[in-house]
């Protein structure tokens, strides 16, 4: 079953919510010892179309800002400070916003105070050269998913929701299984196997 097949099946077979229900890509691996660092991975890649209209974007600097109308959050230099000193507020930012940019001299400091924060949620800043739009990268990042494969021998992340176009959402999926298969040593013999689901509904397999 192709793609663009699981995805009209998973929708069949989904009961009505009274909410848009997500459709998510789950990559089963095998035979890979995720014991050896060389096998495991953590990648963003940039989809055909953005997953959810729910992706956040927060900018970080005070030239970067100054163009950033499409961004979620703006937070000048001076801003800045109040997170380095709350921890607390820090944590928040980074539970709240999906993808960061920041002002390339600035990463010094956000890696330092932030780092710990950000670094585990593979959420630290894009960087940016002061004074450049960020416009586009913005629009980038709204179609951007990371996808990693660490502890578990499972790759999850959310290629749409229901309301798309099933066309587009499966152009994302298949975006997505082609590049873990890329980052596999052994390709399509590593997967178990692929599954489209909704939110809320059963698991259909990919073939």
């Amino acid at each position: 079953m192709e793609a663009i097949d699981a995805i009209k099946k998973a929708k069949e077979e989904s009961k009505d919510r009274n909410f848009t229900q997500s459709l998510d890509l789950i990559i089963n691996i095998e035979d890979l010892e995720l014991d050896n660092p060389e096998n495991r991975f953590s990648e963003n890649i940039v989809m055909p179309y953005p997953a959810s209209e729910e992706t956040k974007i927060c900018v970080i600097g005070d030239t970067l800002t100054q163009n950033a109308e499409n961004a979620d959050k703006e937070i000048t230099e001076d801003r800045l400070e109040e997170y380095f000193e709350d921890q607390d507020k820090a944590k928040d930012l980074a539970e709240e916003y999906d993808f960061f940019i920041a002002e390339s001299p600035l990463m010094p400091d956000i890696g330092k105070q932030l780092g710990p924060v950000l670094g585990p949620r593979d959420k630290m800043p894009k960087p940016m050269t002061p004074g450049s739009d960020p416009t586009d990268k913005i629009e980038e990042l709204r179609k951007t998913v990371s996808i990693n494969l660490k502890e578990h021998p499972s790759v999850k992340c959310k290629i749409g929701n229901e309301a798309m176009k099933d066309e587009d959402v499966a152009e994302n999926a298949n975006a997505i299984i082609n590049r873990v298969r890329e980052n596999l040593p052994r390709g399509d013999h590593n997967v178990k196997a692929t599954y489209i689901k909704l939110t809320m509904g059963p698991a259909i397999k990919v073939n």
